[in-house]
């Protein structure tokens, strides 16, 4: 079943109004984890605000 199919499904929205969009909410979840990483494990920039730099002689 092609993708655009699915929209057409009565019980997608029907189960999205009984349970939320958790489909949408995973996405999310997931996008938020990569930025997050990306920011942690970004050493090419200097640190944050609030962040401890490291000391400098």
């Amino acid at each position: 079943m092609p993708a655009n199919d699915a929209i057409q499904a009565p019980i997608y929205h029907t189960l999205i109004q009984e349970h939320g969009d958790v489909v949408a909410t995973a996405r999310k979840a997931a996008e938020e984890t990569q930025q997050t990483a990306e920011d942690l494990l970004d050493f090419s920039t200097p640190a944050r605000a609030g962040t401890p730099a490291a000391p400098t002689s």
